[in-house]
């Protein structure tokens, strides 16, 4: 019965639906009909009034030529005029004489420019000799700022040449405005649309419009008739049935649209007359079965209920995760203690937990099929639930059959003689979160250890400046136990003065969200000493770019500013040796003036300090020497080598003082930047090589003193000097050195790897590099300084000069400083400044090796709402479960890193096509579609992906990571959940 009552509505309804629709399909053929017709009348008025505007500049050229010329404006246009028979006087068309040479003579109803020679109609006249009117496209006027069409013709003199031209501008309003030949309802529209450049000129009711943005569409057969239009976008609010009507001589369409609301009000009529008698035939047709199926439905009902909440129990209980038992107390007598329990029902996950089927267990003592079950955990816990009637929850491992373990949460409710018992395993959760605190421990084993002082302070306002983090060099270097400092503000937990009080760095890092450094921050301890550390103050923003803490790393450095105040102390004492220095020192710059002398050069010479300087120290020699000198200064300059002489100097009291004089160049890369002079009294002989041996031991003292490893190899390799550091490196002594070979000296091994570099530096080249080596079961990293000597040919080296110094501390430091700051503290991958570096070096990589590889850009999709909803702890534990997660989805060799917030990026590097990059972005979509168990809450999250690709471009880092941003806000727009791809580079 109701599928026949069904059939019976569904053809009724077919029946009056198919003669609604072609009621409609009649309706709007009438309405194209009409607006049709009334767009050939519009077109018929266009035509017309252009026709007659085409016969005035006709009868214009005609009377012009007819005159010689005389015929003006003014005659032309007066009342009753030769204009007026052609158009109607009310137009006041603006109309203007254009002489040969383009100048406007004469004009009328408007202004014109004064020279037109340079437009394409002027010239296109001035070309033809043709006597056809120029009609142009509707275009804008420059003068007057209103839409027209531009009528013109050529005018010839009298020998047929060119004599100017006529124009005549029509205001294409005219045509719609005020027309009153079209029976158009309030919301009409008639419109003159140019077929070249679009200008739309209309009338909409009564309000006018004109446009070059509106497009028209036809759209045609079948579903339209041929001459009906469409607008894209519509005029307004409005849906009108337009039609058209061309031009057939000038480039314009004549366009009418009736409101489909009027075309179609009497069809309306007839269609809600039509829906309301098949109406009313329903509810009848309804009515009459329904008290027919009544009866029937109300007996069917109550064992339908019952089947239906049979089978969704049954379907949750099957279908449940967990492993759902159904327990009954089994007694061996009426009144007796429980002593077992029987399986009532379990589920098909209880049953493979148990393993064994389901239809064996149903029915069966629980104890003797589980013997595990026991166990205090277990079985006297269900007598107790039952007893009690309290519902009861645990967590706990459990140790299996075959060795392994297993964690299961545990949930005990009582039911009707018996309980029902729901495990389910959590092993993986278990494992994440003992894993997590395993990485806590490490990470803060790790920070307890590190050499340099750390701590952090929080930055939120509820406890800003409170301790949260202090290590163990801090307990060392400090005296303050973590204990004594953690939880409290710098006020409470350290004495006024102390040099960690640090409320002027927190608020300049506040304002100026910045790294804060100190190079020397003095700290005086409990015991009153003094010490000095070099502190770096560093903000860590939060998801939302509010600072959340200060971390302060700070280095002790008392023991090396030690080192360079003695250092400082030893150059003063280099500076009084030269004072102090029997011989008289000068330095000379490149112009030879001197910039220093010693205290012995001011005694030899008898010349102040101040008097010697710049041109004075030439002074000094004796008027008879001085000649030498110069002759012997240009030659140097020409020769680079050193200058040796026995002069006489003269003292301003007129003693002589015979010295001995020795003048080198400065050499710096082959050129000279100055020269170092020395003057030796050598009035008595015994002096002066007293005064030679002392100089030379003091040089030697110095040379010994210096940290770095000195000595000077000639050009055969031969060691010809070298310093107590550099006898201490090879465990050497002068006396072997000297006179070696550097292959004999360093052995086989490390001279295959410096003989390069002696090669270049022995061609000229000054060299500064570093060498890793290994003594003593210790990787050192050395700087190394090679500095060529230049012999007197000024053509061949004649040696070089060696500094080595140890500067594996230094670069220790700077390693372990750059791994810290390109490390992100939440989830342990890159951040922004590893992955911008780590970038930059595949970007070359591929360059050099023209491989493919490709940059993923991606993000959460739904975060804010997890953080929102359960806190910052589950936005951090989600953060660091997506990034182990996207660890694991993609390969060994990809680059991981997080650049902020919950934004990451993956370098995949070495790709040999671009869809195995399209395949590991889809993995990932895929992988992150799967939920989020994170500390007992389930979390559904999803991905959006940008892709892009990189070979050989010349275009930096940035450019594509920004490609790959692009592309992830395109995948963003269409939905979320997946990933787009960008062009593959060739």
């Amino acid at each position: 019965m109701p599928l026949f009552a069904l059939i019976l509505l569904l053809a009724l309804w077919a029946a009056v639906f198919y003669q609604v629709s072609q009621e409609r399909a009649s309706a709007v053929r009438d309405a194209v009909a009409v607006s049709q017709s009334l767009a050939r009348t519009l077109a018929d008025h266009t035509s017309f009034t252009l026709r007659q505007t085409d016969h005035a500049t006709q009868l214009f050229k005609l009377k012009y030529e007819e005159t010689d010329g005389g015929l003006r404006l003014n005659e032309f246009t007066r009342r009753q005029g030769l204009l007026d028979s052609v158009l109607p006087s009310k137009l006041a068309l603006p109309i203007a004489l254009i002489d040969a040479q383009g100048n406007v003579t004469d004009s009328a109803n408007a202004y014109f420019p004064e020279n037109l020679a340079k437009q394409a109609f002027f010239r296109a006249l001035a070309a033809n000799t043709s006597d056809t009117a120029l009609v142009d496209t509707p275009m804008l006027d420059a003068g007057s700022k209103h839409w027209t069409i531009r009528l013109a013709r050529r005018l010839n003199d009298a020998q047929g040449g060119f004599a100017g031209a006529i124009i005549i501008h029509v205001d294409p309003t005219y045509f719609v405005d005020d027309y009153d030949r079209l029976n158009l309802d309030a919301q009409g529209a008639l419109m003159l649309v140019a077929r070249d450049s679009g200008l739309t000129v209309g009338r909409i009711g009564e309000q006018l419009i004109l446009s070059d943005r509106i497009d028209f569409r036809m759209p045609g057969a079948p579903r339209h008739a041929p001459e009906e239009l469409l607008i894209e976008p519509p005029v307004d609010a409005t849906a009108r049935i337009y039609s058209y009507r061309e031009l057939s001589r000038y480039p314009l369409l004549a366009v009418v649209g009736v409101s489909r609301a009027v075309a179609l009000t009497r069809f309306e009529h007839r269609r809600l007359a039509y829906v309301g008698a098949l109406l009313a035939a329903s509810v009848l047709i309804a009515g009459f079965t329904a008290l027919l199926m009544r009866q029937s439905a109300r007996l069917r009902r109550s064992i339908r209920q019952a089947k239906e909440t049979q089978a969704l129990l049954r379907a949750a209980h099957q279908g449940s995760l967990d492993a759902v038992l159904l327990l009954k107390a089994w007694r061996p007598a009426p009144g007796k203690p429980v002593e077992d329990f029987i399986f009532a029902d379990v589920n098909e996950r209880a049953a493979d937990m148990l393993g064994k089927p389901r239809s064996e267990l149903l029915g069966q003592r629980v104890l003797p099929q589980v013997p595990l079950l026991r166990g205090e955990r277990f079985f006297k816990r269900f007598v107790l639930v039952m007893e009690t009637g309290q519902p009861l929850e645990d967590e706990f491992e459990l140790t299996l059959a075959s060795g392994g373990t297993r964690w299961l949460r545990h949930q005990v409710v009582p039911i009707t003689d018996g309980v029902a018992v729901t495990s389910r395993d959590i092993s993986a959760r278990k494992h994440d979160e003992l894993a997590l605190q395993d990485n806590r421990s490490f990470l803060q084993s790790l920070i307890d250890h590190l050499p340099v002082l750390v701590y952090v302070k929080s930055a939120r306002p509820e406890n800003f400046g409170k301790m949260e983090v202090w290590n163990k060099a801090a307990e060392d270097i400090t005296g303050h136990l973590a204990a004594d400092v953690i939880g409290k503000t710098d006020c409470q937990a350290f004495p006024p003065g102390f040099g960690l009080h640090d409320a002027e760095d927190d608020r300049a890092i506040l304002a100026e969200r910045g790294v804060i450094e100190h190079t020397e921050k003095p700290l005086r301890l409990r015991d009153g000493s003094l010490r000095y550390l070099r502190a770096v103050s560093v903000p860590v923003f939060d998801e939302r770019q509010q600072i959340e803490h200060i971390l302060c790393i700070a280095e002790d450095i008392s023991q090396r500013r030690q080192q360079e105040l003695e250092l400082r102390q030893k150059q003063a004492e280099l500076a009084a040796v030269n004072d102090a220095s029997p011989l008289g020192l000068v330095r000379l710059d490149r112009q030879r003036r001197c910039t220093y002398v010693n205290r012995t050069f001011e005694s030899i010479t008898g010349l102040p300090r101040a008097a010697a300087l710049g041109a004075g120290w030439t002074s000094a020699l004796h008027p008879d020497d001085y000649p030498l000198m110069h002759v012997a200064l240009e030659q140097l300059t020409r020769s680079h080598a050193p200058f040796q002489s026995t002069l006489r100097c003269l003292q301003p009291d007129g003693r002589l003082v015979w010295v001995s004089v020795k003048i080198a160049p400065i050499l710096i890369d082959g050129q000279i930047e100055g020269y170092v002079g020395s003057l030796d009294d050598i009035t008595t002989l015994r002096e002066s090589e007293v005064a030679l041996l002392e100089s030379e031991a003091r040089l030697r003292t110095i040379a010994d003193t210096l940290p770095a490893m000195v000595a000077y190899i000639d050009a055969e390799q031969i060691y010809r000097f070298l310093n107590i550091a550099y006898e201490r490196e090879f465990g050497l002594t002068g006396r072997l050195a000297l006179g070696s070979s550097v292959r004999e000296t360093v052995g086989e091994a490390r001279y295959r790897t410096v003989a390069p570099y002696i090669e270049r530096v022995l061609a000229g080249e000054t060299l500064s590099f570093e060498e890793e080596d290994e003594k003593e079961g210790i990787e050192r990293c050395m700087e190394v300084i090679y500095i060529p000597q230049i012999g007197e040919d000024k053509l061949q080296v004649a040696g070089f000069h060696v500094m080595r110094q140890d500067i594996t501390v230094q670069k220790r430091e700077k390693q372990r400083l750059l791994k810290l700051a390109q490390v992100d503290a939440l989830t342990g991958l890159s951040n922004r400044a590893g992955f911008q570096q780590k970038l930059s070096d595949a970007m070359h990589a591929s360059r050099q090796q023209q491989h493919l590889m490709a940059v993923m850009y991606m993000d959460i999709d739904r975060f804010k709402p997890v953080n929102d909803t359960h806190g910052h702890g589950t936005g951090d534990a989600l953060l660091r479960a997506f990034a182990q997660r996207l660890t694991q989805t993609m390969r060994v060799t990809d680059i991981i890193a997080r650049l902020g917030g919950d934004e990451f990026t993956i370098i995949m590097e070495q790709i040999a096509k671009p869809d195995d990059a399209a395949l590991l972005a889809e993995k990932v979509v895929a992988a992150m579609q799967q939920p989020f168990e994170l500390d007992g809450i389930t979390v559904r999250i999803s991905a959006s992906i940008g892709l892009a690709f990189y070979r050989a471009e010349d275009i930096p880092p940035a450019v594509l990571l920004q490609r790959a941003d692009v592309l992830l806000y395109q995948a963003k727009q269409e939905g979320r959940n997946t990933y787009r791809v960008g062009a593959a580079v060739l």
